[in-house]
């Protein structure tokens, strides 16, 4: 597509990103004159109803820790979701890389718990809240941008799912979501907690070598981040950790968790990780293996590098 002009409108100048039903372009928006991320999905079945969904789900949105949704259209064949072009680096590369202290990832942890609750105010439950999803922006007030609503679920909507399908990726899934339980608000805070406690320890305690170990290990005993960080203030540690818990009820609300988060950022460290301290970059490997081994269901989207 690159260099065709799609919905009259938009010149498609540089692919960007791809991964499951579609592709992430760079465009110029001629009518406006500035630059948008152009997302061309193929509508065949399960992938048209995704997009649609995505596309519902983010019109209800409005608020600059969420990825703006600009238009949806069709031509040729394919969805196309233009939104907002958003510069910088997924979180999932600047872990992997040791290129965030302990603040910063406190900051966006904190600028993500402020995302979800107005989602979640507005009947959206993101369902795949995890660090490839989350673009992370410098020099502007908010750190960090959610994006990929594809597997949203919406309070007022029937699902695309019948009960028992799964749907997200299994790595980041909450017991209930990997059991194909209708997801909730809960859920989302136990996938963010995962993310937050896989940058701050370098590890994801359920990923393994396979999609079906992963599976098998959702749900199970989850080592302590209090373990793994014992410098981290202990407040946070501990709400991080009764986030993970397997039953949803027992888990912080999003509001308790944002709290705690910001309450802790000046206990945190804001010098970067080195190849010694608690050890995040010998073991951040394993998130170089996040897409392979995290068991990625109903692929979906294309995520911004």
């Amino acid at each position: 597509m690159v260099g065709s002009l799609v919905l009259n409108r938009f010149l498609i100048e540089r692919r960007i990103g791809s991964g499951g039903f579609g592709v992430v372009y760079e465009a110029w928006d001629g009518r406006l004159e500035r630059p948008v991320a152009v997302k061309a999905i193929e509508q065949r079945g399960e992938a048209g109803r995704r997009v649609l969904r995505e596309a519902q789900a983010a019109a209800r949105l409005n608020h600059p820790g969420i990825v703006t949704l600009y238009e949806l259209g069709e031509e040729d064949g394919n969805a196309l979701l233009v939104t907002e072009l958003v510069e910088g680096s997924t979180l999932a590369r600047l872990a992997h890389a040791g290129e965030l202290s302990d603040r910063e990832i406190g900051e966006i942890g904190a600028d993500l718990c402020e995302a979800l609750d107005h989602a979640h105010s507005r009947g959206v439950v993101h369902r795949d809240i995890k660090p490839q999803n989350v673009q992370v922006v410098s020099d502007t007030e908010v750190r960090a941008k959610l994006m990929d609503f594809g597997v949203a679920q919406l309070a007022d909507e029937a699902p695309l799912t019948a009960v028992g399908d799964v749907v997200g990726t299994l790595a980041y899934m909450a017991p209930e979501q990997a059991e194909g339980r209708r997801a909730g608000p809960e859920t989302d805070v136990y996938s963010l907690a995962l993310t937050l406690y896989e940058c701050w320890s370098g590890e994801n305690p359920h990923r393994r070598a396979t999609p079906a170990a992963t599976a098998r290990a959702i749900g199970g005993r989850v080592r302590p981040l209090r373990r793994l960080r014992p410098d981290l203030p202990r407040e946070l540690t501990a709400t991080i950790d009764a986030c993970l818990s397997s039953r949803p009820s027992h888990r912080p609300s999003l509001e308790e968790l944002g709290t705690t988060i910001e309450d802790a950022l000046e206990a945190l460290s804001d010098h970067l990780p080195g190849a010694g301290g608690h050890g995040f970059l010998a073991r951040a490997s394993a998130l170089a293996a996040a897409v392979a081994a995290g068991g990625f269901l109903a692929l979906h989207g294309a995520a911004l590098p």
